[in-house]
């Protein structure tokens, strides 16, 4: 019974996979997986526990392979991978698809800029001053006498917002409304383009309370089919912690939170892995179109982009396809 009870705390209906991003080695005697150390009967059970959790096996199978060891000491250490993600059953949000690239980048820099001030200013300069080096000495200047908007030329960052105001329901309409689904002769059209044209990018709006005119405090998910806000929860509070410390004053300072989720049952079946890229671009396309909108109605965002998303992804009731890619903390300009 109580082995029963252990598996079922797990998905065992799921298949888990060997995570793609994650390496393994035996050194001396430990079992070396990604950061983490393992020791003792765990050494034992590779390369085959490898091998067999590539292609996708269920918690059963998994113990089935390995039964002629002791299966509670093997669903600890099934457990502990999952909870490690080493063992996956979904999409690797971005960190983890990325981080391993920086083992296969030679950087003419060493940790310094991250702490030596001065070091990044140079660090800094030296990548705003960059060319292309590999020119021919023809070169056309493109001499043109034309000044643009305001809306793109005095566009900047903002990291505090006006607290004192709520901003205008209607401010508020025009600014979320951009992404509205509009049918043109039996046609759904947007206003901004999407790779793979297939629209993936579902948006979600945390409201503060008391902070936009006529909308309560609460999770909402924007339609674009009929330009609305839909509840996801009145009683889900997101705090500061969600956020990495250069981040926190910027976040109690917004109005609102907008966050770029991925659905990918939406484009990987007809793009496969290329859709979770093609996710990337129409995120950028989105977030320049509200700050050219948020531009024309004196609203500030600061493109905020990752944050501890899994502190508050239980709040969002997710699809398991869903990934989050990207935070915005908008409000009224200071």
């Amino acid at each position: 019974m109580e082995k029963n009870m252990k598996r079922e705390m797990l998905d065992i209906n799921e298949k888990y996979f060997w995570s793609p991003a994650i390496t393994w080695k035996i050194n001396n005697d430990n079992l070396e997986i990604a950061v983490f150390e393992y020791s003792g009967i765990a050494i034992e059970y590779f390369p085959k526990f490898y091998y067999i959790t590539q292609d996708g096996i269920t918690i059963d199978k998994l113990l089935e392979s390995f039964s002629n060891y002791d299966s509670n000491l093997m669903l600890g250490f099934v457990k502990d991978l999952i909870k490690n993600r080493i063992l996956v059953h979904g999409i690797l949000a971005p960190h983890e698809l990325f981080y391993t690239q920086d083992r296969l980048f030679e950087s003419p820099y060493n940790e310094d800029i991250l702490y030596n001030p001065e070091k990044y200013d140079a660090y800094k300069h030296d990548q705003m001053t960059r060319s292309f080096k590999n020119c021919k000495n023809d070169k056309i200047s493109l001499n043109v006498d034309y000044e643009f908007p305001a809306s793109i030329t005095e566009r900047i960052t903002h990291r505090e917002f006006d607290e004192g105001r709520k901003v205008p329901f209607e401010t508020f309409c025009k600014l979320i409304s951009v992404f509205r689904q509009k049918n043109v002769a039996g046609h759904p059209r947007y206003n901004y383009a999407s790779a793979g044209g297939l629209y993936p990018i579902d948006i979600f709006l945390y409201i503060k309370d008391n902070r936009v005119e006529g909308v309560k405090a609460g999770l909402y998910y924007y339609n674009p089919l009929d330009n609305s806000i839909e509840l996801v929860s009145d009683t889900c509070v997101i705090s500061e912690e969600a956020h990495f410390h250069t981040n926190k004053k910027i976040y109690n300072s917004s109005a609102f939170s907008l966050f770029a989720i991925y659905d990918a049952q939406v484009t990987m079946p007809k793009y496969s892995g290329m859709g979770y890229l093609y996710a990337f671009i129409d995120t950028g396309i989105m977030v320049e179109l509200l700050t050219q909108v948020a531009e024309l109605n004196n609203i500030g965002l600061c493109s905020i982009g990752d944050m501890n998303f899994k502190r508050i992804e239980k709040y969002f009731k997710l699809y398991k396809s869903h990934i989050f890619l990207h935070d915005i903390e908008i409000g009224l300009k200071k």
